[in-house]
């Protein structure tokens, strides 16, 4: 309630936009309704590049049941 979510947020898309990322994902069991204010959609799992789907959080740390989202910078 004091926007630390959103400073975060912004804070590391900043980041992946000096490094010229073009897409960032995320994996989220709660938060789906946040996001969306950042530009993030939702999107199928086998949307996501393999080199994400190979990342510890894809594979194991987070479950099955979250939602993935995505948001194109570039």
């Amino acid at each position: 309630g004091q926007g630390l979510g959103q400073r975060l947020t912004e804070a590391a898309l900043a980041l992946a936009r000096a490094t010229r990322v073009s897409s960032v994902f995320l994996l989220t069991t709660t938060a789906d309704g946040f996001f969306p204010r950042f530009g993030f959609e939702r999107i199928g799992r086998e949307d996501v590049p393999e080199s994400v789907q190979q990342s510890v959080e894809f594979r194991s740390a987070c479950p099955a049941s979250a939602v993935v989202m995505r948001k194109q910078l570039g």
